[in-house]
């Protein structure tokens, strides 16, 4: 393998958890399919409320004239109060177990950690300093909303937002209250809170600000871009859900089996909703390959994080593999991946279970998830091969592994194995390089291995889970709307569902 020179991965990274993000940059296909499918959601928005609770702040910022340096640390402060009174309220509401947890989904409140030890000690919240604390950013969770209400047209994303068209002024004044408790110094008591549990994340899905939330993901109103989008992937997501087990499958799994491997799938949505049943087969798909590479990519540096060279990080990573060749292992080995009708059959989840059953994946299973990805290709239908490609062309998509295959067919597993390892790392690099920038401290990397002379250590771990599709969080705020429900056993539509499936 051809040595890595020059200075690219000696720099030492800001923190562990800051660098060393995609290393392999394959991650972007399912970003764009996450994106184009569900774009009123991101990964750390799981709570309705605040979604009109930053509306109905964007109100009172437009009545108010704020607009300079000034106001927006007069906002800040506002934001920041009623940001804690909201999480207080849901903090008090979840321990009081009243049926809580069934309406408002898996995620604790934003400020959970420093608000709950706060009430438990003290059987009240001081609002004033607490809002100093639960969050480091200075606008609290404004910006980590901004994009996705300015989407739904709740707010336009500024710094110093404005309504959008969806922000109903009328719909938006429940939370009037929370406001002006949020003015107010005196501390929460926990009757205090009890009192105002209406205002809990579990009450949503009945009142006003519910309806204008609903309205902002799924109704075709003026200004409104996304609502078709929100409507068909909700509809599929509840479609997939109801009647599943709370504690089974995780959400991201039951959406698979229902839209990937079912073969009666046209029977059980509308003609229209089935295309959009097809784009997510493709992304669901092609998450399966991305994920392959994150274990393969943590599983090859493993061994860096005590120090040693490339060369006994790839040795280490092939030993164990079978001594037979890459089309032995990885093209004739593989079982089929449709039934006699054309419906793909599940070999990831059987591949997905041995590795459960084994306590982890191997490297051959890794390799032989990666190889199912690429012989589906050809087996798909158009616009789940559209969406399952993606339109990346350098993102060691299943192009690059049946070029791999069909070129490596019959050399030794092992060496093949071995010098892709050495390609990996190779470009491994060069991501790194790309994303170089300067900063005030000097040349920032984002990686997490440095060279030490001729040995290599890997800083902290690299990340090895399956990337977010955002379907845990879009099931979070689906069922705060009442769209989704459960009775603590079993999923079913909710009391407020949209049509699509049956």
């Amino acid at each position: 393998m051809t040595a890595m020179l020059g200075p690219a991965w000696t720099v030492k990274p800001d923190t562990p958890e800051d660098t060393g993000r995609q290393p392999l940059a394959v991650e972007a296909v399912i970003g764009a399919h996450a994106t184009a499918l569900v774009p009123g959601v991101i990964t750390t928005t799981p709570h309705a409320r605040y979604l009109s609770l930053h509306a109905r702040l964007a109100i009172e910022a437009q009545r108010r004239g704020w607009a300079d340096r000034e106001d927006l640390k007069a906002l800040h402060t506002l934001v920041r109060r009623s940001e804690v009174v909201l999480g207080a309220v849901s903090v008090a509401h979840a321990a009081a177990e009243d049926g809580h947890h069934l309406r408002a989904g898996s995620f604790g409140v934003h400020g959970v950690n420093t608000i709950r030890p706060e009430l438990q000690r003290r059987r009240s919240v001081d609002v004033p300093r607490i809002s100093g604390t639960y969050s480091r950013v200075a606008g609290g969770y404004l910006q980590t909303y901004a994009g996705i209400e300015a989407v739904l047209g709740l707010t336009d994303g500024g710094g110093i937002p404005q309504p959008g068209p969806a922000a109903d002024a009328d719909q938006l004044a429940a939370l009037d209250e929370i406001l002006t408790v949020a003015s107010r110094d005196k501390p929460l008591s926990v009757a205090d809170l009890d009192a105002l549990r209406h205002l809990c994340v579990c009450a949503m899905a009945d009142a006003p600000d519910g309806d204008c939330v609903r309205n902002a993901y799924f109704a075709d109103t003026k200004g409104s871009t996304y609502a078709r989008v929100h409507r068909d992937s909700t509809a599929l997501l509840v479609g997939a859900l109801t009647g599943e087990q709370i504690d089974g499958e995780s959400i991201d799994m039951s959406m698979d089996r229902w839209l990937c491997f079912r073969p009666d799938l046209r029977d059980h949505v509308s003609e229209e909703l089935y295309a959009h049943a097809l784009v997510w087969r493709g992304a669901l798909l092609r998450n399966w390959s991305v994920w392959a590479w994150r274990l393969i990519w943590a599983r090859l540096v493993s061994p860096l994080s005590d120090t040693g060279t490339l060369q006994q990080a790839i040795t280490k990573f092939v030993h164990g593999l079978p001594d037979v060749t890459v089309r032995e292992a990885l093209v004739d080995g593989l079982p089929p991946v449709i039934d006699g009708d054309g419906n793909p059959l599940p070999v990831e989840h059987d591949l997905y279970q041995e590795a459960l059953n084994a306590d982890d994946w191997t490297v051959l299973g890794m390799l032989r998830l990666l190889a199912v990805g690429a012989h589906r290709v050809d087996l798909l239908d158009p616009v789940t091969r559209a969406a399952y490609t993606g339109p990346f062309s350098d993102d060691l998509g299943p192009g690059y592994v049946t070029a791999w295959l069909t070129r490596d067919a019959d050399r030794p597993l092992v060496d093949a194995v071995a010098d892709l390892a050495g390609a990996l790392f190779h470009r491994a690099e060069s991501v790194s390089r790309q994303k170089m920038q300067w900063t005030r401290g000097g040349l920032r990397l984002p990686t997490r291995l440095r060279r030490v002379g001729d040995q290599w250590r890997l800083e902290g771990h690299e990340g090895r889970a399956a990337v977010s599709l955002r379907l845990q969080t879009l099931t979070n705020v689906i069922q705060q709307l009442g769209v989704l429900a459960h009775d603590g056993d079993t999923w079913s539509a909710g009391p407020r569902a949209i049509g699509g499936t049956s």
